[in-house]
């Protein structure tokens, strides 16, 4: 019988990555996402079994009403991100932080929680984090916080809530829609750039992230880990 994997926020970028590569190794996917557009866009870009559901995961009824809708599942995969709250510490805006909070750890808090109940017990959860709580970057201490604190929960839920696994995936620099606002021209000079500051000589790819994830989807050894996937950015 199929594992199934539920993918948060498994319609575009990374996410979407994830659920391709997951359902090509013979997975079962359930994605979320915003709305039944972007959820059948997805899905006609995977091959294999998979279907998706709305959802807002800011909200405590509709991710009460997600998880009871899928059913029993083995592994639950965080990907979704929300609004960053990006800026100088000094210039940060506390409305911005809060929200910020609200969407990613609030987010994957209520996912991880209501999804207890329905999860395999000896499945995993990943919390997909970013480079900014891995590598003291300046003019990141909004997102670092946000994410060193689900980094800091998870470490947590991996001895409390053995023998499901809990991990964190943690991307470095990423080519994704994202960054769509750009450009093409500028946002391939910006990836230039900042590629350039990488041991590897580049920003790195959605497939490589899903790669991360397909590995700590399936290593039942695994638990309580970071997997950087940052093409060394984090090293100085």
């Amino acid at each position: 019988m199929k594992e199934t994997v539920v993918i948060i926020g498994g319609t575009s970028g990374i996410g979407l990555a994830c659920a391709q590569s997951l359902a090509e190794e013979g997975y079962r996917i359930i994605l979320s996402g915003r709305s039944l557009g972007t959820i059948e866009s997805a899905l006609a870009g995977i091959r294999g079994e998979a279907e998706g559901f709305p959802l807002d995961f800011t909200s405590h009824d509709s991710v009460d009403a997600f998880f009871a809708r899928i059913g029993p599942f083995d592994h639950l995969a965080l990907v979704g991100s929300g609004e960053v709250a990006w800026g100088a510490f000094r210039d940060l805006r506390l409305d911005a932080l809060k929200t910020a909070f609200d969407h990613k750890f609030y987010g994957y808090f209520l996912c991880a929680q209501a999804g207890l109940d329905q999860l395999r017990k000896d499945g995993s959860i990943t919390f997909t984090i970013g480079g900014a709580c891995r590598s003291a970057i300046p003019n990141t201490a909004g997102v670092a916080a946000v994410n060193g604190a689900i980094q800091a929960m998870a470490f947590t839920l991996a001895k409390e809530l053995a023998p499901i696994r809990v991990n964190v995936l943690s991307p470095g620099l990423v080519d994704t829609p994202m960054y769509d606002w750009m450009d093409p021209e500028e946002k391939q000079e910006f990836f230039r750039q900042m590629g350039s500051h990488v041991p590897v000589g580049r920003v790195g790819r959605p497939a490589e992230i899903a790669e991360a994830l397909l590995f700590l989807v399936r290593n039942a050894f695994t638990t309580g880990a970071v997997l950087d996937v940052d093409g060394g950015n984090r090293l100085h």
